[in-house]
């Protein structure tokens, strides 16, 4: 399993893919900050007002903000490690590295597995270098305003820690496709898809239930959005962070993220790679 992971290292030091996705996923903090800052002084202008800009953001929290959306599904730097990983794992079975492996007398767990891993390495350097790049741009422009430096710490850890269990769910969600289809589209189109969809098919549901909720008598139906998978990682602000919100939703992705592994080895076991 070494070689191989060192062979899949080296391959991937020199992907051109890999650096050009790497170099995008760093600079989109910059420009989400720019479009901000765009759409507030155009907001300033059409108001006719004179507010700051800089304050106005800090009272809106939008550093914390995006410091939260590493915890979702369909945020930017997640949905590029899986087009990039998704490539660049898919050339193997295309190319007939895994018949070759196993006539070299590697076992199909210990490419299942380094497969795995340079999957979910793609997934953490990505995030790693978009979280860092938010801590600079968002950081520097607005603050974490009525934040300890301890708070802040905190807030960046949590979002560290939730980015990182994203990131495996949606690499694991990946790996799962790529190695029970073999093929690049219905990977690449089923995982996006469900990261996508997902999230806004809960979304529904709850406007629903809301909806239900007005129409109820003394609003006895009391929702509990928190206990709703998938949507209530939208509900977690790392500025201001619930234990229970957290537990909630590691209720729901840790057991998927295992089920993903098992089904995608599951899949590669049985595959005919002749």
């Amino acid at each position: 399993m070494t070689n191989i992971l060192k062979t899949q290292f080296y391959r991937l030091k020199k992907s051109k893919l890999f650096w050009t996705l790497f170099g995008v996923t760093a600079v989109l903090p910059l420009i989400t900050m720019l479009l901000l800052w765009g759409m507030l002084g155009l907001l300033n202008t059409l108001e006719q007002t004179d507010f700051d800009i800089a304050e106005f953001g800090r009272s809106l929290g939008l550093s914390s903000a995006a410091l939260s959306e590493y915890g979702q599904l369909v945020h930017m730097s997640a949905l590029l490690a899986v087009i990039c990983s998704a490539i660049f794992l898919s050339r193997d079975f295309s190319y007939g590295t895994f018949r070759n492996a196993i006539v070299a007398n590697h076992s199909r767990l210990e490419l299942y597995l380094s497969h795995l891993l340079i999957a979910l390495t793609i997934g953490a350097s990505f995030m790693c270098v978009s979280m860092l790049s938010t801590i600079i741009f968002f950081g520097a422009s607005f603050g974490f305003v009525g934040m300890s430096a301890a708070k802040v710490f905190g807030a960046i850890a949590l979002a560290f820690a939730m980015g990182l269990i994203t990131t495996i769910f949606v690499q694991s969600m990946m790996c799962m496709f790529l190695f029970a289809t073999r093929r690049l589209a219905p990977t690449l189109a089923c995982t996006i898809v469900i990261c996508l969809v997902a999230p806004s098919v809960f979304e529904t549901i709850v406007q629903l239930l809301q909806l239900f909720e007005i129409f109820a008598p003394d609003n006895a139906m009391n929702l509990n959005l928190t206990w709703l998978p998938l949507y209530n990682a939208t509900l977690l602000d790392v500025g201001r962070p619930e234990g229970t919100l957290v537990g909630k939703i590691l209720l729901y992705i840790v057991p998927l993220e295992i089920l993903f592994v098992f089904l995608g080895w599951i899949s590669f076991r049985k595959a005919d790679l002749k």
